[in-house]
């Protein structure tokens, strides 16, 4: 039933000769400002969810944040001739991300994370200390393609980042020590020794990929991903012989593979709740001016449980685990570079992340 003034015009055209279809369709097309965060989100019917292990092939403006905890484990450390200790780290981490949408098909994205590390025993804390990081990145996404009958979307991301970390340890420091026994308490305090405590070190890095958004119907979702990024590294420890810092650079290709499913239970039971299951595949090369060449592999898994009754809202909690990490240099007592074993990185976040 339309209202008396839609009627009324129906049979004035009818009169004419027209039809008024055309302009309900007209109108039926053109999406209001209320709705456009609801549009950017949801093909064929599915609200997507932004992933953890990858970033997403959609296009919105966006503000999120994300909290975590960590628990970094890394065995076999080396700390002597031929003695190795398993280490443990618990750390806190806290991320911002954002983005703005310029147009349908352009969007800039950046994020700002900060990270610190505590080891919790007595060996950990001796060889391992604590560490702080702070990364940044900025970049841009593209959409290639987005088909509403076929829920598709397909983007492509580029991006630039920079890390700034640093490592307090008392292992470098009681090496110093142990290898001048002539030392005095004195010369301790008013010598370069303490430089050793401190280990600065930073990363640049510039790289992007190809982002699918799969739609498999209301209720199911697959992401998926394939990016490369090229890696500058820099690591300064202190020469207690030399008096100085030595820079120690690393460059490093990396290639991740992603995907990510998701169910819905809100479109089929009502219920506003999303499950999302991800998996990150890591390969590529790392090269050390000092040390050999390493074949990078890990592999990750991470899932997601997420409030799905509001499209303008991002809301729930996630945990991942990182599996065969890249393992830990470190100098036994002769000098000698060796390395741990691999390392397992296991985290949960709160995420809040809010669409314009």
């Amino acid at each position: 039933m339309l209202p008396p003034t839609l009627a009324g015009m129906r049979n004035l055209l009818l009169a004419l000769g027209l039809s008024l279809a055309p302009v309900l369709a007209a109108e039926a097309q053109e999406p209001t400002e209320e709705c456009r965060p609801l549009r950017e989100r949801m093909l064929k019917g599915h609200l997507f969810q932004v992933p953890i292990l990858q970033q997403g092939a959609l296009i919105t403006t966006h503000v999120g944040v994300r909290t975590g905890v960590a628990r970094y484990d890394i065995p076999d450390v080396p700390v002597g001739d031929t003695r190795q200790r398993d280490t443990l780290l618990l750390g806190l981490q806290e991320t911002l991300d954002v983005g703005l949408r310029l147009t349908d098909w352009l969007a800039l994205t950046g994020f700002a994370r900060g990270s610190t590390a505590l080891g919790t025993t007595p060996p950990s804390l001796f060889v391992e200390g604590a560490t702080l990081d702070l990364i940044g990145q900025a970049g841009l996404v593209l959409r290639l393609l987005r088909n509403e009958p076929s829920g598709t979307q397909l983007s492509l991301r580029a991006a630039v980042g920079h890390d700034r970390g640093k490592t307090l340890t008392v292992l470098p420091f009681a090496r110093a020590i142990v290898n001048n026994p002539l030392l005095t308490v004195d010369s301790v305090l008013d010598g370069n020794f303490r430089e050793s405590l401190l280990v600065p070190a930073s990363e640049t890095s510039a790289g992007g990929g190809a982002y699918l958004a799969q739609a498999l119907g209301a209720s199911f979702s697959l992401q998926a991903s394939a990016a490369a990024e090229y890696a500058w590294q820099k690591r300064e420890p202190f020469d207690v012989v030399a008096g100085a810092r030595v820079e120690q650079d690393t460059y490093a290709v990396r290639v991740d593979l992603a995907a990510a499913l998701t169910a819905d239970l809100r479109p089929g039971l009502g219920i506003p709740i999303a499950v999302m299951g991800e998996y990150l595949f890591r390969t590529g090369r790392q090269t050390s001016v000092y040390n050999p060449d390493r074949t990078l592999h890990s592999s990750s898994l991470a899932l997601g449980v997420y409030y799905s009754g509001r499209q303008h809202l991002q809301f729930g909690v996630g945990a991942a685990t990182t599996l065969k990490s890249e393992p830990r240099r470190s100098q036994d007592s002769e000098g000698q570079m060796r390395e741990s074993g691999e390392p397992t990185l296991s985290y949960a976040q709160l995420i809040l992340r809010y669409i314009f």
